[in-house]
């Protein structure tokens, strides 16, 4: 019976594939499935809107506004206020470095009168190196990128940080978002390819390896590694779940199983080498040929029809530049003038970053199932400005963050909680927390522990006290690091894809096993506990309790202080009082339990202040790394 249901089965698969046969210039009609998908408004041309006319408004600071205000007049809603000064500058060092204002930045700002204060703040950000680690770590989270192989021994991978290097780098100086793209999925197929481009490649090297995989199964993981090449490029640059097409043909978009098997074509024609470098190697991949074939239900042991590398030919036109098609052919197709997503998923994905929600709330899914975008003109206008822009990010986010609609006031507004609850219409900004590798940077940068090299090797932060790592089975994981290497930026901490840092996954670290498109923010106890004992944080308490001690004479002086550098504006009167109390309350306890003050400061105090105080002290700088208001972005 089973021999009977297998037969028909495979006999409606193959039925099913070969009525679905054709390349990537098929001029075969689609069923009527295919082209009702096809009239989406995602798959259908990009086009450039035309700016709304909006009559006797001094809001507007760009073309941004005039299409949320014209929203906004339809709905009878007013913008937000714009955002104080304080806020500000305090966003914009978040969203675009990662780290927060000094107090002097801030204050400078605030007495900058003139008019282009905020934009030569802006020119300034952009250019700081600090840009490409902030803006570096959004991707990596897309490449899946990770320092370890995966599966059960998730071997150390001693040479994956230079690919981490190249997407800082190629971000900082602005390398165009085409030639970004051709570099990553086809540096090595470039004439006279430099050693830099071949690393860039080192994107499609994030597949997951199984080096302990036996002979009989190299190739299953092989075959895996392309699959996962294939399916994370759909993610990232078309927007869509092409991974449903492994087995059959999509439920929902108009791709085929073929569709998919022509681009995992792509992929299969790789293989992975060792690239020499004067200070070691880069593990890079280089072209090759192998055959491919449509997988039966996905089961790389049952071949049917023999498929040649090609792209969805109904989402624009794909050219061969040779007899076979390969990867850079690839590249450029995501860049023809008449393709339809590559431009909205980039566009969606920087507002996203920058609002903390994309115009389409599914980045990963711009597919028939997915909501409408709220501002659809909006979307397609930065989509065309983004190729009028000659795809520079730096040229897309300073429009975005120079519009009067991100310098709104992110303050809640009750008039709109039920009718906009999740602030579709934009009519302020988003406030949220900031992400696991920022709440760390955070609390290095205000107690000047953070450390300024930039690159180099994964650093290996302390583990959680108590932690039983000596009971994993085969994973390796690295020794903490010493010295200052212990206070690098989140970015630069060791990425273990079976045992990601503690801190991090509960601040919702991405998973480094497929592409993240967007990061969960979740609220839960063990944050509130991991601020107050994680691993570091004393360290970081007791440097900034020293910074405190070091710029103030009274009381009143050290929390000001402390609290401005933590939260880039002075406390209120009752936050004031309430630290001022805490202090009083903790020195009590410990002139009353010297030993609980030694434990706090290791014995240590600083010149002439009492062990005692500068405990108290430590617990305040402890508290203010606590706050709420200190891990969010307003």
């Amino acid at each position: 019976m089973f021999l009977l249901f297998s037969s028909i089965a495979t006999c409606w698969v193959l039925l099913s594939v070969q009525s679905l046969q054709g390349g990537s210039n098929d001029t075969q009609l689609a069923s009527k499935a295919e082209e009702s998908a096809l009239d989406h408004w995602s798959f259908k041309p990009l086009t450039r809107p035309s700016v709304p006319r909006v009559e006797n408004e001094q809001w507007l600071g760009n073309a941004i506004d005039a299409f949320i205000l014209a929203k906004l007049k339809n709905e009878g809603v007013r913008p937000a206020p714009q955002a104080d000064r304080r806020t500000l500058i305090r966003r914009l060092c978040l969203d675009l470095l990662g780290l927060p204002p000094d107090p002097s930045r801030v204050q400078a700002f605030l007495e900058d009168g003139q008019p282009d204060a905020y934009a030569r703040l802006l020119d300034r950000l952009l250019a700081s190196p600090h840009f490409g680690e902030r803006w570096g770590r959004h991707w990596l989270d897309l490449a899946r990128y990770a320092d370890s192989d995966g599966y059960e021994d998730d071997r150390h991978r001693p040479n994956a940080w230079r690919y981490r290097d190249w997407v800082i780098d190629a971000i900082n100086r602005d390398l165009v978002f085409n030639r970004f793209t051709i570099e990553q999925l086809a540096g090595d197929l470039l004439p006279a390819a430099s050693e830099q481009q071949r690393i860039g490649t080192g994107f499609l090297r994030n597949s997951l390896l199984n080096e302990s995989a036996n002979d009989a199964d190299n190739e299953e993981f092989r075959v895996k590694a392309a699959k996962d090449r294939a399916s994370t490029m759909g993610t990232v640059w078309l927007g869509l779940t092409i991974a449903c097409c492994e087995c059959h043909d999509h439920k929902y978009d108009p791709f085929t199983q073929r569709d998919y098997y022509g681009l995992y074509a792509f992929f299969n024609d790789v293989d992975d080498v060792d690239l020499k470098l004067p200070d070691g190697i880069a593990r890079v991949v280089q072209a090759t040929q192998r055959e491919s074939h449509l997988h039966i239900r996905g089961n790389f042991l049952q071949r049917s029809d023999k498929v040649e590398p090609h792209a969805p030919g109904r989402l624009s036109v794909f050219r061969k530049s040779g007899p076979r098609a390969d990867r850079l052919d690839l590249a450029h197709w995501l860049f023809e003038p008449t393709h339809p997503l590559t431009a909205r998923v980039a566009a969606n994905r920087h507002w996203q970053h920058l609002f903390g929600r994309g115009l389409i709330a599914t980045p990963e899914d711009f597919g028939v199932q997915s909501e409408p975008p709220r501002h659809p003109q909006l979307l397609d206008w930065l989509a065309t400005e983004f190729r009028k822009g000659q795809w520079s990010r730096k040229k897309m986010i300073h429009m975005i963050v120079t519009s009067a609609t991100y310098r709104q006031s992110s303050h809640h507004r009750p008039e709109l909680a039920k009718n906009d609850p999740e602030n579709e219409l934009v009519a302020r900004q988003n406030r949220f927390r900031v992400e696991a590798e920022i709440v760390g940077d955070l609390s290095l940068a205000v107690s000047g522990l953070l450390q300024d090299r930039m690159g180099g090797p994964p650093r290996q932060p302390p583990f959680p006290a108590g932690l039983a790592v000596d009971v994993l089975k085969r994973e390796k994981l690295l020794e903490p690091s010493r010295g200052s290497d212990r206070h690098c930026r989140g970015i630069y901490v060791n990425v273990q894809r079976t045992f990601p840092h503690p801190m991090l996954t509960a601040f919702d670290v991405a998973d480094a096993n497929q592409a993240c498109t967007r990061r969960e923010r979740s609220n839960t106890p063990i944050q509130a506990l991991s601020l107050l004992n994680g691993p570091g944080v004393m360290d970081c308490a007791s440097a900034l309790a020293l910074r405190m001690l070091n710029n103030g004479q009274v009381s009143k002086d050290l929390v000001r202080y402390g609290f401005e550098f933590c939260l880039s504006r002075p406390p209120s009167r009752l936050e004031q009082q309430l630290l001022t109390d805490l202090f009083n309350d903790l020195r009590q306890l410990y002139e009353i339990n010297p030993s609980a003050a030694d434990q706090v400061v290791g014995g240590a105090a600083l010149g002439q202040t009492p062990v005692a105080q500068y405990a108290a002290w430590v617990g305040v700088a402890r508290t203010l790394l606590n706050h709420e208001e200190f891990i969010t972005r307003e």
